[in-house]
């Protein structure tokens, strides 16, 4: 008997500790997530809001869906979880049941689509006024691969949540050391000015996109110029037809763009995505995705290597009213940044032990996430 009370009293001690272990991640589609917060209405909101960050989609959560399941979410946390995960998605495909069916177009037409997207870019972005809008971005960092519980908790133990070689990436806060795949770490509001069409600079306010500390990676993105190279992508026949998808105001035509540039020791490997308006060619969403490897110096690891890293960006656009005008503007942007944990096998005696003792065949993914929105847009000054 009185074993039986002492078992039960460390198990009374341990219980909160296991509680708060991750689960193994599960790779769902996005009908299967419906259905998961369908039926977890009486769930707490943490314990919520952790079910969902276990979670990796196999195909893009559209934003009509996200905005429904959004409003069955009752906790803050969860919602937070429910778009850190969406956000992931936005680089995958749609789910097949919500492509519209529709013949592709042909040659003739998918050139005279092209046409008017590059004119609708030279004339609109070039003709932007002088605007100021404020920029929203909740930073999140985590692990991108689907990993097992266990390994999630010694990563977590060695605090190895900080790769390496991404130490500053997007000045991200302290690291946050928690059971929850990918958490929030930071959350910042800056004033941003566009001048001459081209570009967003962040004003200096504490905390803004600028902040960060020397040889960190500044995340401000130079809308106009990402918007300018699209007609020579165009020109060079580096665009190619891939599917009709309905969008928030219409269908849209999506085509895909892929070029390997080299630069010195530095391979990249640029591919992506870009739904316009068949209409108008006006551009709707800009996806880029970057995959390269680089050199990194013996010091870093105590013996030079190349490793593979990843940093992908999304922007939607929609109609914004500057001074009486309706212009294509950025409303939201994704930015992920992906990096190896762990050094290669052979660099580094603990990271090594972690390879063997759970068979790794190469590291874990350590994943940065921001999750930006523009909004109170008005102009500024003489146009």
């Amino acid at each position: 008997m009185r074993q039986w009370v002492i078992l039960l009293f460390v198990m009374k001690i341990a219980w909160p500790a296991w509680a708060e272990k991750p689960a193994v991640t599960q790779r769902v589609t996005v009908e299967q997530l419906e259905q998961m917060i369908a039926t977890a209405h009486s769930r707490r909101d943490r314990r919520l809001a952790r079910q969902i960050s276990e979670m990796k989609l196999t195909e893009r959560l559209s934003v009509t869906r996200l905005a429904r399941l959004e409003k069955e979410l009752s906790g803050a946390k969860a919602r937070e979880a429910l778009i850190a995960i969406a956000d992931e998605s936005v680089f995958l495909d749609s789910p097949v049941s919500e492509l519209p069916l529709r013949r592709a177009p042909t040659p003739a037409e998918e050139a005279a689509m092209l046409g008017r997207s590059a004119d609708y870019v030279e004339k609109t972005v070039a003709n932007w006024p002088n605007f100021i809008a404020t920029r929203r971005t909740a930073r999140f960092e985590g692990t991108a691969t689907v990993i097992s519980a266990d390994l999630q908790d010694k990563l977590f133990a060695l605090d190895f949540l900080r790769a390496p070689s991404a130490a500053n990436w997007e000045c991200p806060g302290q690291p946050k050391i928690g059971y929850q795949r990918i958490s929030v770490i930071d959350r910042s509001s800056v004033t941003v000015v566009n001048r001459n069409g081209h570009e967003l600079h962040a004003l200096a306010e504490r905390g803004g996109e600028f902040a960060c500390p020397e040889n960190a990676v500044s995340t401000t993105e130079e809308f106009g110029k990402v918007l300018a190279w699209v007609p020579k992508m165009i020109a060079h026949g580096n665009m190619t037809w891939n599917h009709w998808e309905e969008g928030l105001s219409g269908l849209l035509a999506v085509f895909r763009y892929s070029v390997l540039v080299s630069h010195k020791s530095l391979s990249v490997d640029i591919h992506g995505e870009i739904a316009l308006n068949p209409a108008d060619g006006s551009i709707l969403r800009l996806i880029e995705m970057r995959r390269w490897k680089k050199h990194q110096p013996a010091s870093e690891a105590g013996g030079a290597y190349d490793a593979a890293e990843e940093y992908d960006t999304a922007v939607d656009y929609a109609p914004v009213n500057l001074g009486g005008a309706i212009y294509l503007c950025p409303i939201k942007r994704v930015a992920v940044y992906l990096t190896p944990i762990l050094w290669p096998q052979g660099s580094n005696a603990r990271h090594d032990e972690i390879y063997r003792r759970f068979r790794l065949a190469e590291s874990p993914l350590q994943e940065y996430l921001n999750d930006v929105s523009f909004t109170q847009y008005h102009v500024y000054g003489p146009s």
